[in-house]
């Protein structure tokens, strides 16, 4: 009876948001090495064994480059030499120039390539404007994302439910016939891949509901003990520069191995590592000189912070590096074939039902 019931719900639920499912999973397929390959051919520079112009002639250099409408709200520096700096900007949203450190010279405007910008579109708003491209959201859009994330959700349950083998058929269950035709291939592939793909993809839909819905995301934080965090815009202006160049240079002596994050009285350190990919230890500074007033430690920040940060490198699969986004990249694409081959068998059936009443 209950697998009855489970394979009703798994039809009704799959056959009006299958194609969206695939959409998702594609785009998130696309997503989960823009920060691996997101800054190719924009933010490359040559070092020849220089070494890096100080960080207030950087930016008054960069200053130059602007109307006077426009300030720099902050500045990333990498680890890596040939890597150039990412001078942000305070409008429009998510603004910012590349800079060659060696020489001070604006490169080129940051430009989220465009194959990462229709996959952010089509993953979190189905093709909707964002606040950047100068709209408030594609609230229908993103309504949508998230009913189909929860769909989603029941359609993996009830498929388990349907699959879940009885006393000894376990290894015919996780079994692909090659040699019986491609209805029983399709078959097998459409029920051995949504168990192998399930736990990837449950945890993609639970983090990834927190961007979805206001009150998933308060609920979300509230089962985990805590409250969800504010979001900190880093938007005020710089002023100072010679003492930003101050606490560059206190942060970079003990930092040289890691991306910095300088903003107007504080900067974050990022250290990364295994787990969470956005743990980062935050330095408070005095902006009339340049001083660490504080250093804020990553496991010393509030459990939100740190719970924030395991979200979203739990919904990319950033959190053991290239194992586990390779992981995740096999997922989410046999993710997106489960709703077309589905839709195979779907139609299958119904021909078949078709022909027998006709006969």
């Amino acid at each position: 009876m209950i697998k009855k019931i489970s394979k009703q719900l798994h039809l009704w639920l799959s056959v009006p948001f299958g194609l969206v499912v695939t959409l998702i999973c594609l785009s998130g397929a696309i997503l989960i090495f823009e920060k691996d390959f997101g800054h190719i051919g924009q933010a490359e520079v040559s070092s020849n064994g220089r070494i890096p112009l100080p960080l207030d002639s950087i930016l008054k250099s960069t200053e130059t480059y602007l109307d006077g409408s426009n300030r720099i709200v902050g500045v990333t520096t990498y680890p890596d030499s040939e890597h150039a700096y990412k001078v942000m900007l305070a409008k429009p949203a998510m603004a910012a120039l590349w800079v060659d450190q060696y020489t001070g010279k604006v490169i080129g405007k940051y430009e989220r390539a465009e194959i990462f910008k229709l996959a952010s579109a089509a993953h979190r708003r189905l093709f909707g404007k964002s606040k950047a491209e100068g709209a408030f959201g594609a609230k229908t859009g993103k309504l949508i994302i998230g009913i189909t994330s929860i769909s989603l959700l029941l359609i993996i349950l009830s498929g388990l439910i349907v699959w879940w083998p009885s006393k000894g058929q376990l290894k015919n269950r996780l079994t692909i016939s090659t040699d019986k035709g491609s209805y029983r291939f399709w078959f097998d592939f459409h029920s051995v891949g949504g168990v192998i793909s399930t736990l990837v993809l449950v945890i993609c839909i639970i983090t990834g509901l927190n961007w979805s819905f206001g009150w998933y995301r308060t609920a979300f934080y509230t089962t985990l003990g805590t409250e969800a965090p504010k979001s900190s815009s880093h938007k005020t202006p710089a002023e100072n520069f010679a003492a930003w160049e101050t606490a560059y240079s206190l942060i970079l002596s003990e930092n040289r191995q890691n991306e910095i994050r300088m903003y107007q009285n504080e900067a974050d350190v990022i250290i990364g590592g295994w787990g969470n990919q956005q743990a980062a230890t935050t330095y408070k500074i005095n902006p009339d000189n340049g001083m660490i007033k504080e250093v804020i430690p990553y496991m010393d920040k509030s459990e939100s912070n740190r719970i924030k940060g395991w979200i979203y490198s739990l919904h990319i699969g950033s959190w053991l590096g290239w194992v586990t986004k390779i992981v995740y990249l096999l997922c989410v694409i046999i993710g997106a074939i489960l709703p077309i081959s589905g839709y195979y068998l779907w139609i299958k059936r119904l021909t078949i039902k078709r022909n027998h009443r006709e006969s």
